[in-house]
């Protein structure tokens, strides 16, 4: 049971911005709203720019929710180092997301010309 708490506080920490950052957009979404604001809000002006600007930021936390938690439950859970706990997650999950690009883009041009040229035919003919 302890573990389960420790593991609650520690996603706590990330969830926490959630509130924040949604009451915000909100926010940021109905002033820049041509039909509540007329033409205050409308496209080109101030306030659309300075509230455009407040919902950008705003989408921030939603843009990155992957981060806080890669970051943010090390830094919960580590009894010691948090932050080297914290720093090495964020690399790690960083180091995955640029090696798998490459490798999915590779894999589906391979799985593309195996489909096109009948490349599993002739594997399956040479293995036969």
């Amino acid at each position: 049971m302890k573990n389960i708490q420790r593991f609650g506080g520690a996603m706590f920490t990330p969830v926490l911005l959630f509130s924040f950052a949604g009451i915000m957009l909100a926010i940021s979404i109905l002033f820049c709203n041509p039909s509540v604001f007329g033409s205050l809000a409308s496209e080109g002006t101030l306030w659309y720019g300075i509230w455009d600007t407040v919902q950008q930021g705003a989408w921030t936390v939603f843009n990155q929710i992957e981060l806080l938690f890669v970051v943010g439950l090390p830094i919960g859970l580590a009894k010691k180092a948090s932050g080297r706990a914290a720093m090495e997650a964020l690399v790690t999950y960083l180091t995955w997301n640029y090696f798998i690009a490459p490798f999915l883009r590779t894999g589906e041009n391979f799985l593309e010309s195996c489909i096109t040229e009948g490349l599993w035919l002739k594997i399956a003919q040479t293995k036969a």
